[in-house]
């Protein structure tokens, strides 16, 4: 369902919500309808953590984040004591960018605002309907029978996940490592600082897996990290990320810098590596830059820290500001995105040299995914370790940083380790 937005004629929608049990929020996907979308965060409090689901378009915003407001302003919310409705989606890393095969019908993403929306905080958890205007009046009934559709979800037993077979992928690694030979050298000639560059592994299971059982999966592999997903075209594009770009509560703001790259049995090394302090003290100075005009002053930064996920560590720089009165969340989204941590430094120039160098459109790979509620809270994280999961097949695309001194075996084997932290969380049988 879709309704337009006209300046004419303001946006009329009437939204509630009821308490219902909680659930493993991952099921929700098993729901009919599209477009969907996930967003499973970690609270920090051994609560499971917070999620909100979104099944169905109320609205759809497309790639006019900028119409929000109007949004907020034309509906009606009889349900004040609820978690407020938000807004869902996954914007593309390159907007304007022509999909490939592999993209095709979850592109070019968006925002929508969901029919049903599922809210899962502090161990509680609502449903939440919004109709147009003229639907008001069922919008009780339409609510009971949502419940009983969660309810049979509860019941449900979740699909064990088969095995699968990693696909042949020809002469794509020696191309990878020769494009990494190519970017140190437009780097060592004063070209530019830094360029992420991406490739992709893809593996086919026994039968097709069920998205729902892949983001359980990885929820309880990687419970630290934000889990996303996004269905449209028959598609799924999900993952679980290690890399917030932004938080916003009230005019509180959170954002970081991750960069730098070992294994959990090298972690120690990022401390003491020039390459990866170098790379890491990047990422620091251009995301300070980019929220400058944004905020009220901007403190010093700490000194970077090692974050340990799994099978992974990374170097980590936690960043808070005050955000300025007249700036907003998406606002902030677009300045800080892309970060030199998936695209590299000067950013229009390593896009250019990305472009170039990479053999595959980027897509929704390390573009933002977005929860933005009519709180004024908001969370955008960066689409990175996924998968796009389509019937039997999952292609997993992965990058690694290049600077001056990378080696191009070296940045192969760090995607491999990336593709890896996905594919082992969902491999069947474990």
């Amino acid at each position: 369902m879709s309704v337009a937005l006209s300046s004419a004629y303001p946006l009329r929608l009437h939204s509630a919500a009821i308490e219902v049990a909680p659930l493993p929020p991952e099921r929700l996907l098993a729901l009919a309808g599209e477009p969907a979308a996930a967003f499973l965060a970690p609270d920090g409090e051994g609560n499971g953590g917070d999620a909100w689901v979104g099944i169905g378009a109320a609205h759809w915003l497309g790639e006019e984040p900028d119409a929000a407001s109007a949004l907020w302003a034309g509906l009606r919310d009889t349900s004040p004591e609820a978690p407020a409705p938000a807004l869902l989606g996954a914007l593309p890393f390159r907007p304007g960018e022509s999909p490939d095969a592999l993209w095709q019908g979850l592109m070019p993403g968006g925002l929508m605002l969901p029919e049903r929306l599922y809210v899962q905080r502090g161990g509680r958890a609502w449903l939440r309907l919004t109709l147009p205007a003229h639907e008001a009046g069922s919008l009780s009934a339409r609510l009971a029978r949502a419940r009983a559709a969660l309810s049979a979800l509860a019941a449900a037993e979740t699909a064990p996940l088969p095995p699968f077979d990693t696909l042949d992928e020809g002469d794509a690694p020696g191309r990878y490592a020769r494009a990494v030979t190519e970017a140190v050298a437009r780097i060592r000639a004063g070209e530019l600082v830094k360029v992420v560059l991406a490739r992709r592994a893809a593996v086919a299971f026994e039968s097709a897996p069920e998205p729902a059982a892949v983001l359980a999966r990885l929820s309880a592999h990687h419970p630290g990290s934000v889990r996303y997903a996004w269905r449209c075209g028959g598609k799924t594009w999900l993952g679980a990320t290690p890399e917030s770009l932004v938080r916003q509560d009230g005019r509180r703001l959170r954002t970081e810098a991750l960069a730098g790259t070992r294994t959990l049995e090298r972690a120690a090394e990022l401390l003491t590596s020039v390459k990866e302090r170098h790379e890491h003290a990047i990422v620091v100075d251009a995301v300070r830059r980019a929220i400058a005009p944004l905020v009220e002053g901007l403190p010093e930064p700490c000194d970077p820290v090692i974050r340990p996920l799994r099978g992974l560590a990374h170097l980590h720089t936690p960043i808070e500001a005050t955000l300025r009165a007249d700036a907003d969340f998406l606002s902030l989204v677009r300045a800080l995105h892309p970060t030199p941590a998936v695209c590299g430094l000067p950013t229009g120039r390593a896009a250019d040299l990305l472009a170039a160098l990479e053999p595959e459109p980027r897509g929704l790979y390390a573009g933002p995914v977005v929860r933005m509620s009519a709180d004024g809270t908001g969370h955008a994280v960066v689409a990175l370790r996924g998968a796009v999961l389509e019937g039997r097949i999952a292609t997993v695309p992965a990058g690694a940083g290049i600077v001056e001194g990378s080696d191009g075996e070296e940045e192969l084997a760090e995607t491999r380790t990336k593709q890896r932290t996905v594919l082992d969380a969902v491999r069947g049988g474990s």
